[in-house]
């Protein structure tokens, strides 16, 4: 039997090289797993699984055993009849349920405080006790921490199989689902434990805005507003006119959500595809991020003060970071005045919340992840143009003493401006009123009825998942922690005074 030889064109051998230290070096390198996500924009996409599912996952995932990733939040309204429709659809699709809490600080559904290693772990061993393949494909159905949480472990089991997301959030929708980054939260910080790896398709259907709160939209048109600031000045005012012509209206607005929701994402997949060729392409998505982190971080560790949603603090930070541009000379008086107005009027936050000073807000600028030897952060110097460097470069470091009087002016214009109407302070001024989290992130009903999923519903977690993950928190509470040394969002446990520990890995 004749032997058959292989064709190879490769090199038998790679010699290394010694150098004149007699120190051997050589190296490897192969081209990896292409960086490519499809977005797909479609009114009913859930409705439609049973025709579309096969379309929605990838070829190579129709014969394998699938998961599809969801908190109990989420679960309640959407994962049964989406876990059908794969089914329907001729694929293997189970389900995992994850925790998240009806309420949290800020009176909004929230799983921020489940992205942690634990829950990673729990939902990890499940999918293996259960059986997969390298064709699996882990299936994400939630806003940006499900997204995360099902990207990390996407990337990890078996090395990286296929990732779908589904996304239910305007922050999904605008900017976690949007991007290559994948996530769960330390104890010591947000993000912390992550990689970055490609979902093969980002699904997204406006219509499950409508279960949404209105203040969690909001929530999401900020960071679409946000690359509208940067990018264009049209784009801007086709985002915030009708935001200030009837707010509430808008935001049921299914066109409305749309067209926000396909303008973020034609300016963000530049600044993704072109990612390694210059610096603005990472400046614009942290625009304002800088100030927004420690404020947001601060808002939840602070006495007296409501927690802000993330996209809250970015219109914070984004007033802020113009205060900035203006002393530095790189904008003028009139394109910070057009931050503060375009800001407002889209019924954002434009103030940093009475109750955190200035000196908490630049000891916490160092945990950015842009913070090197000073803050470093992108600016405007026109409404829709980013301000470039003579070197070509857009990050710009900044003085902590220009901080401090960028904040200084931001805080003067606070204290002498008319009483705020945006959401957030709105609720924020409820919350504080009652001493107990607001219901106004909740959708009512005509009849007075919370109409809202995330409330009065019997939670059914995964069985997996153990007592840790499975713990009861209990109602948040505002209390009083020193905002120069806390480290970690989350706050302590009702009625247990002395707890100060995380809120991810205490077992008080």
């Amino acid at each position: 039997m004749k032997t058959q030889t292989l064709n190879l064109t490769q090199p038998k051998v790679t010699p290394g090289s010694i150098d004149e230290d007699n120190v051997y070096r050589n190296r490897f390198a192969r081209p990896g797993k292409p960086l490519e996500s499809n977005i797909i924009i479609e009114s009913g996409a859930l409705n439609k699984l049973k025709t579309r599912g096969r379309e929605y996952v990838p070829e190579l995932c129709h014969e394998a055993k699938n998961y599809l990733l969801v908190d109990e939040i989420v679960d309640s309204v959407y994962g049964d009849k989406v876990l059908q429709g794969f089914r329907d659809a001729g694929l293997e699709v189970y389900k995992i349920v994850t925790p998240a809490d009806a309420v949290d600080e800020s009176g909004n559904p929230s799983a921020e405080r489940h992205k942690t290693l634990a829950v990673f772990s729990n939902c990890v061993n499940e999918i293996l006790d259960s059986g997969i393949s390298k064709h699996s494909c882990i299936i994400s159905l939630g806003g940006g921490v499900t997204n995360n949480l099902a990207g990390y472990i996407a990337s990890s089991l078996y090395r990286g199989v296929t990732l779908v997301h589904f996304c239910t959030s305007m922050m999904s929708m605008t900017d976690a689902a949007i991007d290559f980054k994948q996530a769960v939260n330390h104890q010591l910080g947000k993000n912390l434990l992550g990689s970055y790896y490609p979902a093969a398709n980002i699904v997204i259907d406006p219509e499950v805005l409508e279960t949404l709160s209105k203040r969690h939209i909001l929530n999401g048109i900020s960071e679409a507003l946000k690359h509208a600031l940067c990018q264009s000045r049209k784009v801007t005012e086709a985002i915030v006119n009708p935001l200030d012509e009837d707010l509430h209206q808008a935001l049921r607005n299914s066109d409305f959500l749309e067209m926000v929701c396909r303008d973020c994402i034609d300016h963000k997949v530049p600044t993704l595809t072109h990612y390694n060729e210059s610096d603005f392409n990472e400046m614009v998505p942290q625009y304002g991020h800088a100030i927004a982190h420690a404020v947001e971080h601060l808002s939840f560790h602070s006495k007296g003060v409501s927690p802000l949603l993330h996209g809250e603090a970015v219109a914070i930070g984004m007033c802020v970071t113009a205060e900035v541009s203006r002393i530095l000379g790189v904008c003028d008086e009139s394109t910070v005045d057009e931050h503060y107005s375009y800001v407002s009027r889209a019924g954002l936050p434009v103030y940093v919340p009475d109750g955190i000073g200035i000196e908490a807000i630049q000891n916490k600028l160092c945990y950015d992840k842009h913070y090197v030897k000073k803050p470093t952060m992108g600016l405007l110097a026109e409404i829709g143009k980013m301000h470039c460097n003579r070197d070509g470069s857009f990050s710009v470091e900044v003085d902590n003493e220009v901080i401090n009087q960028a904040l200084v002016n931001h805080m003067k214009r606070r204290d002498n401006a008319d009483r705020c109407t945006d959401l957030y302070t709105i609720e924020a001024s409820d919350t504080l009123k009652s001493g107990h989290p607001s219901s106004a992130g909740f959708t009512v009903s005509s009849d007075g009825s919370d109409s809202n999923p995330a409330s009065d519903r019997s939670h059914s977690r995964s069985a997996s998942l153990d007592s840790e993950s499975n713990r009861s928190y209990g109602p948040a509470t505002t209390f009083d922690w020193d905002p120069m040394t806390a480290k970690s969002f989350g706050t302590r446990q009702q009625g247990i005074s002395n707890c100060y520990c995380n809120p991810w890995e205490c077992s008080c």
